[in-house]
């Protein structure tokens, strides 16, 4: 009888850490990693951006250290207009180890009405088991 409190208390601790597991999954998917990236353009966090990108996109804008100067340049110019962006609808679709997800972009100066609506679509791959973006139209 004393033995049974230990038991459910390993398997209440076992419970809990798979439901984390599952959740840090789902942290891992196409749709979150396109929303960090517009996060990391909202927060003005180079870091945070350049860590949705997929080496490849690295690679091809002439490195790290050139596109955390191309992004620096775009925040400052979204800080003077003071632009949000905000998802307004979107569709994640996955093959293997690639996916899409197609959305409308709301762009606006913070606190105001006049709103631009823009199609986007960002192609993913898998780079060290995380979803990268490759190419955004």
């Amino acid at each position: 009888m004393g033995k049974f409190p230990y038991i459910a208390f390993i398997l209440f601790i076992a419970l809990v850490s798979s439901c984390a597991c599952i959740g840090g999954e789902q942290e891992n998917t196409p749709e979150a990693t396109v929303r960090t990236y517009y996060q990391g353009l909202n927060d003005r966090n180079v870091s945070l951006v350049i860590g949705t990108l997929s080496k490849s996109v690295i690679e091809n804008a002439g490195g790290t250290k050139a596109i955390q100067t191309a992004l620096g340049e775009t925040m400052a110019d979204l800080d003077q207009y003071n632009l949000i962006f905000e998802i307004d609808t979107l569709q994640e679709t996955i093959r293997g180890y690639q996916a899409t997800v197609e959305l409308e972009l709301k762009i606006y100066p913070k606190g105001s009405e006049n709103v631009s609506r823009i199609p986007y679509t960002f192609e993913l791959i898998t780079e060290d088991g995380k979803w990268k973006i490759q190419d955004i139209n």
